[in-house]
């Protein structure tokens, strides 16, 4: 486990840089995009960037704490009163949750508002961990309409349904397909897999078809000049963002989409705002990062022997880096608009939190497996019984 990696001593090293790295950029980022709206709203510019800070500490104390203090074997033996209790507050947010541009997604505690959804992502992800890894383990081969194999995909397309009606399909699609994707490593049949695609597709028009928001969406996304002003505004002012930083760039702090033009620029279309200021080179850049970062977490989870632990660093994998290029295509075009941030760059504490409590995680497995292999390299291999000469068997050392 401490093999250097590229520029690196070990995987532990580049993961943290990356992070750290990340989380700087993310800052420069959410202050550009934020502060003239933040200057507006609350009169003070540094508002939003204020909050990033406090956001990204507390991410770094359950980053760390989480990698110190738990053991993620701990945490597999409460993966399902996770969901048990992520089921209960989600529907406890359908029925009395905060309504938010349309959408009822968050828990108001007194000055605290988080969305839950953002956590079922992390349990999901421990639930498919534990659960198929232990099939891995017995060496069965996961099939989805078995009942001793299926378990963990209905449960986590229960609590997508419940995140679906907040409504929030994107959320709602990238935590069913996180599960769909354990599957697969887990050794899922192609055949069930092309089974369930198709199903996939067939309830994902009947969504789309039964809420007409989504027909639209999915209509100025293949057209958004069709309505320029409306429906299609926030696509086009992305792309005219995006255009508008050319090869290099605008200069820092100039980009126009801030001034009002770009809805969401801190948020969902920070990837936008970042393109405007630092033009073609800046986001190959940013994705060379993510690639980067993808790289050493498939770096980490091949030199997992623990199943589980394989499953969960991949689950982190998909849903870190995945998921930041789920909102860089959607930002350009290349998807639908679905209302996903982008790790690390977009404001959003509950998303941020989350985020730096999964690379916690891929960390605390690290640090398990590193004890097991310095171990190993500590207790000397049993020498044949013919080469040591003299020594009865009673008295062979054993592990």
């Amino acid at each position: 486990m401490g093999k250097r990696i590229m520029f690196w001593d070990n995987a532990r090293d580049a993961l943290l840089s990356l992070v750290f790295f990340l989380l700087v950029l993310g800052a420069v980022n959410v202050f550009s995009a934020s502060y003239v709206a933040a200057a507006d709203m609350f009169g003070n510019g540094y508002h939003y960037l204020l909050r990033y800070g406090i956001f990204s500490l507390a991410g770094l104390l359950v980053m760390f704490g989480i990698e110190k203090k738990v053991d993620y074997h701990w945490l597999f033996k409460y993966d399902q009163i996770f969901c048990v209790l992520l089921t209960g507050i989600l529907i406890a947010v359908d029925i009395f949750g905060r309504a938010t541009k349309g959408a009822q997604r968050w828990v108001i505690l007194g000055p605290i508002s988080f969305q839950p959804s953002e956590f079922v992502k992390l349990a999901v992800i421990l639930l498919g961990a534990h659960y198929l890894g232990q099939l891995m383990e017995q060496g069965k081969r996961p099939h989805l309409l078995r009942r001793d194999t299926g378990m963990a995909f209905w449960e986590t397309a229960f609590l997508s349904f419940l995140v679906l009606i907040q409504p929030d399909m994107g959320t709602a699609a990238i935590i069913m397909t996180l599960m769909i994707l354990l599957y697969i490593l887990a050794g899922l049949p192609m055949k069930e897999f092309w089974s369930l695609l198709g199903i996939a597709f067939v309830g994902a028009a009947a969504a789309v078809i039964q809420a007409p928001y989504r027909l639209n969406r999915i209509l100025f996304w293949l057209h958004p000049e069709q309505d320029p002003q409306g429906k299609g505004y926030q696509a086009i002012q992305s792309f005219n963002a995006i255009g508008s930083g050319r090869f290099f760039g605008e200069p820092f702090g100039m980009g126009t989409g801030k001034f009002f033009y770009l809805p969401e620029a801190h948020t969902d279309f920070a990837f936008a705002n970042y393109c405007q200021e630092w033009g073609f080179l800046g986001a190959v850049f940013l994705i060379l990062v993510f690639l980067l970062l993808g790289v050493v977490l498939y770096h980490i989870g091949q030199r997992t022997q623990d199943r589980k632990g394989f499953l969960l660093v991949s689950g982190v994998n998909f849903l870190v880096v995945g998921q930041a290029f789920a909102n860089m295509a959607m930002v350009c075009g290349v998807l639908p608009i679905i209302g996903v941030p982008l790790s690390f760059i977009s404001y959003g504490g509950t998303s941020l939190i989350m985020t730096m409590g999964a690379i916690g995680l891929v960390l605390s497995v690290y640090k398990d497996e590193h004890k097991k292999h310095r171990r190993s390299r500590e207790i000397p291999a049993e020498k044949p019984a013919a080469s040591r000469p003299g020594v009865p068997a009673a008295r062979r050392w054993r592990p």
